[in-house]
């Protein structure tokens, strides 16, 4: 970036400066204040330890130095503008989140895709802490980060003073870390149902005796009476029969419970709206997966699972090996076809569940599944849900962020020294209609002249806002201010 272009882009963030409503962040007078200045890009030099005792301070520190990045601290203290961390004395921090889309495991083909995916998860991050955890609407502010995600921002005493370790905990229950089958669900009693028995299992506590019946896949217990009596009660429990815990006590079940029987309505309602054979492939190569974590095939597997049925279906006399052969992939052996095969009856077992309303209602209201013959679906569907909800440790969400009880955010209504684009401050009911290629673009549409050198990168060559698709090349190109202004921070285009 050369003198000419910081003097312009200079210039036009302190006209935006001179010109907004500066709104400070909470208690932002025992927050420690960060900035990055134009005039040391592009080497990157945080200049912080700073405090203010005043908006008008802030205010006037912002319009004066037209710094390129502005940041804030999530923790208060005692001392902010202190020259150590010791000196400030933490007095606590707000619970933070950062979602980035550079770590989404989609891989977007435009930034506007890109922006859509990541607050798609900004949104069940937000599902989490509106329902899992209770915290109230209005201690929750969101805000777009003004370059490739979103920023929640928690200011709630119950968080305030949580440590490093207890904010990780939180990071990996979104995550779903650590949620297995034994934690999610309960054995379901047939007749009623136990919660002192319902997960025990055989040997355990309270047990005298247990007999097994193979054939008809249930396990009957004989129950030894409380302390000091003779009374013993005999239950029948479904091996194939599990509840959601979190429904035990909840109509319609709460937290990663809730999720849980959310998705596996989904899966079962959109298994029949696929042909059989497919929906047949679908479940069993899931099984095939659970069974084989690392299995040697391409992406096209459950495809070719679903072909193989196809061809069952066609020439029911056709053994593995023959239909291997009409198949001719090489990405696959033999073997993998003699076990979709072979999974075929517990994926018609599964089909059936999903054509039962009563099932499904059983699902959806009371957190009951019964995977009869098929227990191992109840790993799947879990390992499935946590797919689809989970906000991953390391992926999906900044972890450091979260955890550092120190860090420094951006600071809500300033500008991203990396796109020109405005941190925008959202309320939740804001949140659903905001548009970051639209609403947070703040400068004109006046045409200004732009050089742009080589190597032009591919995701620098459109520019994708208000609506338009801006093409540049390499060399002079007239577009949009805001264009030009967003190239140039990008370090794509020098001022001409």
């Amino acid at each position: 970036m050369n003198f000419r272009t910081k003097s312009y882009l200079r210039k036009r963030f302190g006209d935006y400066y001179q010109n907004s409503e500066l709104p400070m962040p909470y208690d932002f007078k025992r927050r420690e204040w960060g900035f990055i200045f134009f005039d040391e890009l592009p080497e990157v030099v945080m200049r912080r330890h700073r405090a203010f005792s005043s908006e008008g301070e802030a205010a006037e520190y912002l319009r004066g130095m037209v710094p390129a990045h502005v940041y804030h601290s999530a923790a208060y203290y005692q001392f902010p503008g202190a020259g150590t961390m010791k000196e400030k004395k933490w007095e606590g921090a707000d619970l933070i989140f950062d979602l980035d889309a550079d770590h989404l495991p989609q891989k977007a083909t435009s930034y506007a895709e890109m922006l859509a995916n990541v607050k798609s998860e900004t949104g069940k991050l937000l599902d989490f802490l509106l329902e899992d955890f209770g915290f109230g609407e209005e201690t929750i502010r969101v805000a777009f980060s003004g370059g490739r995600g979103y920023h929640i921002h928690v200011h709630d005493p119950r968080v305030l003073t949580l440590e490093s370790a207890q904010r990780r905990e939180i990071v990996d229950y979104i995550g779903g870390m650590g949620i297995n089958v034994d934690f999610m669900f309960r054995e379901y009693i047939i007749g009623g149902e136990s919660k002192t028995y319902g997960v025990r299992r055989e040997g355990g506590f309270g047990f005298e005796q247990n007999r097994f019946d193979a054939s008809l896949q249930f396990k009957t217990y004989v129950l030894k009476g409380s302390k000091g009596t003779s009374q013993k009660r005999t239950i029948t429990v479904g091996l194939g029969t599990k509840r959601i815990i979190s429904f035990i006590d909840t109509p319609g079940g709460f937290g990663w419970g809730k999720r849980v029987s959310k998705h596996l309505v989904s899966y079962l309602g959109d298994l029949l709206s696929k042909e059989e054979h497919m929906a047949l492939g679908e479940i069993s190569y899931a099984i095939y997966a659970y069974n084989n974590p690392s299995p040697n095939i391409n992406n096209s597997a459950k495809e070719i699972a679903g072909r193989i049925f196809q061809f069952k279906n066609e020439h029911p006399s056709w053994s593995s090996k023959r239909i291997y052969q009409e198949i001719a992939e090489n990405t696959i052996s033999e073997s993998f076809v003699h076990d979709i095969l072979h999974s075929g009856n517990k994926a018609k077992k599964i089909i059936n569940i999903a054509k039962s309303e009563e099932a499904i209602k059983l699902i959806k209201d009371k957190g009951i599944i019964d995977f009869g013959g098929v227990p191992e679906f109840f790993e799947i569907i879990l390992q499935h849900t946590v797919e689809e909800f989970g906000i991953k440790l390391g992926a999906k969400t900044d972890e450091p962020v979260t955890a550092d009880i120190r860090r420094l955010i951006r600071m809500p209504s300033s500008l991203h020294g990396g796109s020109g684009m405005r941190v925008v401050p959202l309320t939740l009911a804001e949140f659903d209609q905001f548009e970051p290629l639209r609403d947070a673009v703040v400068f004109s549409e006046k045409e200004i002249k732009i050089e742009v050198f080589p190597p032009l990168k591919p995701q620098n060559s459109l520019v994708e806002m208000k609506g338009k698709s801006i093409k540049v090349e390499e060399g002079i190109n007239t577009v949009p201010e805001y264009a030009g202004i967003y190239l140039m921070c990008r370090g794509a285009a020098e001022y001409a």
